[in-house]
């Protein structure tokens, strides 16, 4: 067995964060290389690179094309997986299954906790969360890692907004209130995690692996567009809106917070979202994408 953590959907946002953060050790194939959906496929290359773990990153996640191909959305983010975890447990292959905020969307006095109940309210979220189910029906030790909101590598909500031309204004829903997540520092920890797994430490099998604290779309946005204009970028004017205005084929929860307390005490920190930003618009600090993020993020 090799020292490397193969990784699905590589070419994926959170998979080429993990590349970028585990080199040399991460191996990470795209759709195109390998299909999650092919078991034939996935098992040749387990089997001949014979990884020490293995990170599921691969998933259908855009929300209106979920809703338009449910059984597409089924097939990828339910069956794959469910699979995969078969084939790592018949080979004691540690697996993390990376998850989503979306899993829940009832309305809630507090962050979701690893505990609760989920309850979606959209296609990917019902489909995300059967996912988890079945992984860890198929393989009692894997881990089910939910993030959500991931920004910091150029290709974000933030940066969609700052795509819009200065001075034109741009809707942000002010009721959604979720979990930022700076994905560098994510990707981080979760090839610290596959490592803890490979060592055989026992760990969670659901963790909040997301930003802390809680807030709204529009107060993350709000920050982000201050500390980007401190440090000389231009940035779009921000409305703030209810989330019901936004038009759009799937429903979105309103309250999909996250409780990242189990993983702060695991790690020693948690993921301030705030801190990541402040760093991200002041020192680039992410290896091997610092020139683009800050170009992106700050346009000159």
């Amino acid at each position: 067995m090799s020292d490397q953590i193969f990784v699905t959907g590589g070419r994926g946002r959170l998979g080429r964060a993990l590349s970028a953060m585990g080199a040399p050790y991460v191996h990470a194939v795209g759709r195109e290389e390998v299909d999650i959906t092919n078991l034939d496929e996935i098992e040749q290359r387990l089997l001949l690179g014979r990884p020490a773990a293995v990170i599921n990153t691969a998933a259908m996640s855009g929300i209106e094309a979920a809703e338009t191909d449910p059984c597409a959305a089924r097939a990828i983010n339910a069956d794959a997986p469910a699979k995969l975890a078969e084939f790592c447990a018949r080979n004691d292959l540690p697996l993390i299954h990376i998850s989503t905020d979306y899993v829940f969307g009832a309305t809630a006095d507090r962050p979701w906790r690893e505990s609760d109940v989920v309850s979606p309210i959209n296609t990917y979220g019902r489909t995300k969360a059967e996912g988890e189910r079945r992984v860890l029906e198929a393989h009692p030790r894997a881990c089910v890692a939910r993030v959500a909101w991931l920004f910091g590598d150029g290709e974000d909500f933030i940066v969609h907004l700052l795509s819009k031309d200065e001075g034109k204004s741009v809707a942000v829903a002010e009721d959604q209130i979720g979990s930022p997540t700076p994905i560098f520092p994510a990707a981080r920890r979760l090839l610290d995690l596959a490592r803890l797994m490979i060592k055989g430490n026992g760990i969670p099998t659901i963790l909040h692996l997301a930003g802390s604290p809680p807030t709204s779309r529009a107060a993350w946005v709000t920050y982000c567009f201050e500390a980007i204009t401190r440090a000389g970028g231009r940035v779009p004017l921000l409305q703030p809106v209810l989330l019901s205005t936004l038009q759009s084929i799937a429903d979105r929860p309103t309250f999909s917070a996250l409780d990242c307390s189990l993983a702060a005490r695991l790690f020693g920190t948690p993921l301030n979202w705030r801190s990541a930003i402040d760093e991200l618009v002041k020192e680039p600090t992410y290896s091997g994408f610092e020139n683009a993020i800050r170009s992106r993020y700050i346009r000159q």
